[in-house]
């Protein structure tokens, strides 16, 4: 009997929404005799949900001798939530005394001490045996809104019965003892913050050093999740750490530009890569933008100056390198630096021809 009530008494919840569709997990009822709130967890987020929307509850009982005459008193949080309506799950009568002749009463409703008292009863020498229904429902509209990290928590509650307010009669009206009560909690919050660090970009002041030359190294980090983030940026040279920069409270949508002075003297010879890595936040969304890895090429110190990729000698590996930047200026995907010997900002066959005639120079 409860399963198709309960069928029965979803519908009319479902009917009455007037706000999106509310995330409810519905426990076991408590052990009868019970009287108790579906669904008993009521979460609302900013998205959807906004101040002035409403929302039911369906207050439920369960019993396990005859009965006669129930009596109800729900509280809410009056800063969080008003009653706007409430009214029995049949048609003037609740569910449970469905079939049976009642005495109505017209349900009261406090939005300055925030209760809801309701009640019916049979008539005459009737009763109804144990078992479970609906007695009624309580429209609720929302009247405060959480800020942007609060969430607003509070309970819709069935009033204990040793107040003397909640209270089931059996058909001799004696008030029937042990009833246990229920309560459904009420959340409203903004919705899970997004959270993603990146390194947007990887610069270096000159990616051709000599040997003991000081270079800027230039990361750009960005904060394209919703809240402030703090973190590490650790900048290394291969796999050794160089340095870790820290980036405090780095407000969400915002950019932060950080720089390290490092000197060339701590690499060999030749091609190496400097990568930026931002460390990730918890639930970042998207890992693989939090690093960023660019080719540094060490030349040597004693070196000519048409020694292009600095390995300490003039070959046919220099010749290929100012041959493969012949015809760009800086910007271009192929420039290269090191290939403009004459530093006239263009490479051309004045610089392709200075390798060529120091071919085999150390």
């Amino acid at each position: 009997m409860y399963n198709k009530v309960s069928r029965v008494v979803a519908a009319l919840v479902i009917s009455a929404l007037i706000v999106c569709a509310i995330p409810a997990i519905e426990a076991a009822p408590p052990p009868a005799p019970a009287v108790w709130i579906i669904p008993e967890t009521l979460s609302f987020e900013t998205t959807h949900t906004h101040v002035g929307d409403k929302f039911n509850v369906t207050i439920m009982i369960s019993t396990t001798a005859p009965s006669y005459t129930w009596q109800v008193r729900v509280n809410f949080n009056t800063a969080h939530i008003n009653a706007v309506r409430a009214d029995y799950t049949g048609t003037g009568k609740s569910m449970f005394f469905a079939g049976h002749g009642t005495v109505p009463v017209t349900v009261q409703i406090d939005n300055t001490t925030g209760f809801v008292v309701h009640g019916e009863s049979l008539v005459g020498s009737d009763s109804v045996p144990a078992g479970s229904g609906s007695l009624f429902w309580i429209e609720f509209q929302i009247i405060a809104a959480p800020g942007q990290e609060e969430t607003l928590t509070s309970q819709i509650a069935v009033e204990d019965p040793s107040l003397g307010n909640t209270f089931i009669l059996d058909p001799d009206l004696n008030t029937v003892a042990g009833v246990s009560v229920g309560s459904a909690t009420y959340t409203y919050s903004p919705p899970p913050p997004v959270r993603d660090v990146a390194v947007a970009a990887l610069t270096f002041s000159n990616d051709h050093p000599k040997q003991g030359d000081n270079i800027t190294i230039t990361v750009v980090v960005l904060n394209n999740g919703t809240i402030p983030e703090t973190f590490d940026v650790i900048i290394a040279f291969d796999s050794t750490p160089i340095g870790t920069i820290n980036v405090a409270a780095l407000a969400a949508g915002n950019s932060k530009t950080l720089t390290l002075e490092w000197n060339a003297s701590a690499g060999a010879v030749g091609k190496h890569t400097i990568t930026a890595s931002a460390t990730v936040v918890p639930f970042d969304i998207d890992p693989t933008n939090n690093s960023k890895g660019k080719q540094v090429v060490i030349m040597s110190s004693t070196g000519p100056n048409t020694d292009v990729n600095g390995d300490g000698k003039v070959d046919m590996k220099d010749i290929s390198e100012a041959a493969k930047a012949f015809g760009t200026i800086e910007g271009h995907p192929r420039w290269n630096p090191a290939a403009d010997v004459n530093a006239d900002g263009v490479v051309n066959l004045f610089d392709v021809a200075l390798v060529a005639r120091d071919f085999w120079k150390i």
